[in-house]
């Protein structure tokens, strides 16, 4: 029946208009993944999980197990508890790309009553989850950082999975960590919160061993298969080839046995930038302070910052030589290269730009799960997550690219990504093999890495930390000021840590509780020109104190043309 006959009839009072909610039926999984028996070390966590979510007293663990250890095994069967008190179960995962096989895991044992929650659905899909659970047809929520707000009526089990993820910080607008407002909710809720990673966080470690939180471990796999070995090959004095003849060997091999292979570069494009041979100049952005990335098949050069794209100049625009040369390497160029040294071998690619088009990630992680692909190559999106049992050879083409950023967190960073990264290897039938191509093979992070070692790294880390004074010895507050004139940004940072400086030592904090201000590595993004101050203290109350004085000076500030953002335990400061 056509709308305007609809109406001819609401009109003559045959028939009422009214609005009902309609629902899309959810996709189910294809197959559901067979229910495998605990181990003794998987039900000890799990009967130390399961005491309080049957009391309904508030707890909190860190279920700290190796890659392929059935962490998630040990927090599906106590959402399987949670559900029979008649509560809620809330479970984070720290991207969309995670969330795919985890939903159907989770579908394929609770059914309907699982809704889906992050930014990647659409408008209505995301009201139309947001209703159920709010209803509560819906009581366990998977989803990304946003799903921390998911509208649980009785919350009883909160679920942090890689718990150490910088991707759980929100960086912009209104800014905060998921898994810290995952453990304020089931603290208010009276709920059962469990952190879970192979590599826990510095912060979370050391809460763990404070007795902040219960320490639950799963050392070993329940598969015949141990850890895989880590072969560390030196780059240092060899062509500047990132597939060097130890990593092409092993390849072919793991090809010619019917293996699948990970490559892992955490750097998307085709090229890192474009250079003139002649003179030197490279193609930057007009906007920002870094030079633009060379994407191949897109036939442009883009901004990773503020996303400005154009072609690239017929000729050098500085010196009019010769067209401008790719230098440097990234995921696009790495697939282009393996596809033509093996055209027989099914090669694709997961990062960014691959999975912009609606349902691609999911397409190209379904061909990866079901076999049909032999090579993936990723960046940090495949890194973590993902059980394929397929994989038997995992390739870290430029373990150094972590190192060599200016942060207090990049031995950590480079140590949690290179043991996710070779956890994707041997959790099938068949034993898994890892190489890690690096300049720098003796830093501990790498070392340490090789063996799998995370007490031995984190217990020399925790000692530096210490010394140096940073989380979680301290707390972190950056104070970022920024605005279309730079000299002007300058001035008021200079003036704002003076001011800071006077009330740090009023509140009898150490002349190092105010760092800075300094331009921040990327000192320029979106046009806007940056400078930063870090306040550090173990004295929390002092230093909200300091934060809550900054933060008063936004509106002097923005008379001043300059923006003031307060960023409370910041995981990102470039």
């Amino acid at each position: 029946m056509s709308t305007p006959a609809l109406r001819t009839l609401v009109a003559a009072g045959v028939a009422e208009a009214a609005l009902r909610p309609r629902r899309r039926p959810p996709a189910m999984p294809s197959d559901a993944t067979p229910r495998l028996p605990l181990t003794a070390t998987q039900r000890a966590a799990l009967d130390a999980i399961a005491a309080p979510i049957a009391s309904g007293e508030p707890a909190s663990f860190l279920l700290h197990g190796v890659t392929g250890s059935g962490k998630t095994e040990v927090f599906l069967a106590a959402a399987e508890r949670t559900l029979a008190a008649g509560r809620g179960v809330l479970l984070l995962v720290p991207e969309i790309a995670l969330t795919h096989q985890l939903v159907d895991r989770v579908r394929a044992r609770f059914g309907d009553a699982v809704a889906v929650l992050h930014s990647g659905l659409g408008p209505r899909e995301r009201w139309d989850e947001w209703r159920r659970v709010r209803h509560g047809s819906a009581t366990v929520v998977v989803g990304a950082r946003s799903a921390v707000f998911a509208p649980l009526p009785r919350l009883g089990l909160v679920v942090v999975d890689e718990e150490h993820d910088a991707a759980y910080k929100q960086e912009d607008g209104l800014r905060y960590n998921a898994r810290d407002v995952g453990i304020v909710r089931a603290r208010l809720a009276r709920a059962v919160v469990v952190l879970a990673s192979a590599t826990p966080s510095a912060e979370t470690y050391h809460a763990a061993h404070d007795g902040r939180l219960a320490l639950l471990e799963l050392p070993e796999r329940p598969t015949a298969h141990p850890l895989p070995p880590i072969q560390i090959v030196p780059l240092r004095g060899r062509p500047p080839d990132l597939v060097t003849e130890e990593l092409a060997a092993a390849l072919a091999a793991n090809l010619e046995r019917g293996g699948q292979t990970l490559v892992f570069l955490n750097r998307r494009g085709f090229a890192a930038y474009l250079q003139c041979p002649a003179c030197g100049t490279a193609a930057t952005c007009p906007h920002c302070s870094v030079t633009l990335t060379w994407h191949r098949a897109a036939r442009a050069l883009v901004c990773h910052h503020c996303h400005h794209r154009r072609r690239p100049p017929p000729a050098c625009p500085a010196c009019g030589g010769p067209p401008l040369a790719a230098f440097g390497v990234g995921t696009e160029q790495v697939e282009a290269g393996l596809r033509a040294v093996h055209p027989l071998a099914a090669v694709d690619r997961l990062d960014r730009d691959a999975a912009q088009r609606a349902g691609a990630q999911r397409r190209i992680l379904g061909r990866w799960q079901a076999g049909d692909t032999d090579i993936l190559v990723g960046t940090q999106m495949v890194s973590k997550g993902h059980d394929v049992p397929g994989v038997t050879l995992v390739a870290v083409l430029l373990a150094d690219l972590a190192l060599n950023v200016p942060d207090f967190r990049a031995a950590e960073r480079t140590f949690q990504l290179l043991v996710q990264v070779a956890g994707r290897a041997g959790r099938g039938d068949a034993p898994g093999r890892v190489i890690v191509q690096t300049f720098r093979p003796d830093h501990p992070s790498i070392a340490a890495a090789a063996t799998h070692d995370y007490k031995g790294f984190m217990a020399r880390e925790l000692e530096r930390r210490r010394a140096l004074g940073y989380p979680p010895f301290s707390r972190l507050v950056n104070l970022r000021l920024d605005g279309r004139d730079g000299g002007g940004v300058e001035r008021a940072a200079h003036d704002l840590g003076t001011r800071l400086r006077r009330e740090a030592a009023r509140l009898g904090l150490g002349a190092d509780a105010v760092l800075g201000p300094a331009p921040p590595p990327v000192e320029r993004v979106r046009g806007r020109y940056r400078w930063h101050l870090l306040l550090r203290a173990g004295d929390v109350r002092a230093l909200r104190t300091l934060a809550r004085i900054a933060a008063a000076s936004g509106a002097t500030l923005g008379r001043a043309h300059v923006r003031l953002t307060v960023d409370v335990d910041p995981y990102s400061m470039l």
